[in-house]
């Protein structure tokens, strides 16, 4: 697989996560897909750091890399790497607390906040297929 077969692979199965979040959230499945919308983000900045040769281990070590790589260098907008640090602490919370009660429209924000990163991963990374063909 090449650099860019990778990142389109990471980004069709980021898409595939955001459909399941939407799916889980219609049949009230409110926890899970807070989960699948939280890892449609992750795969997403997967391939975002993958294009430009960062690997990490953890998710606070992916979070930190996409502030670092995209972010501060004003790549990415602030807003999308505040809500993939705020979406991974809500994921963690429902996924391993039973004390937490989600509400729909808790839901339908997190998933279209995962879906704007998403997009906008893919923007980022488009760039780099129409900055080959121009050469």
């Amino acid at each position: 697989m090449n650099d860019q077969s990778v990142i389109t692979a990471l980004l069709m199965k980021s898409h595939q996560r955001l459909d399941a979040a939407r799916i889980l959230c219609a049949e009230g499945h409110y926890e899970d897909s807070i989960n699948r919308a939280y890892y449609a983000m992750y795969l997403a900045a997967l391939a975002l750091l993958y294009r430009k040769g960062v690997e990490v281990k953890t998710h606070a070590g992916l979070i930190s890399a996409i502030g670092s790589e995209y972010v501060k260098t004003g790549e990415l907008a602030p807003e999308h790497g505040r809500a993939l640090n705020l979406i991974e602490e809500l994921r963690e919370e429902v996924d391993y607390t039973i004390c937490r009660e989600i509400m729909r429209e808790e839901v339908v924000s997190v998933i279209t906040k995962a879906t704007d990163f998403v997009v906008c991963a893919e923007q980022i990374c488009a760039k780099d297929c129409t900055d080959g063909f121009s050469s």
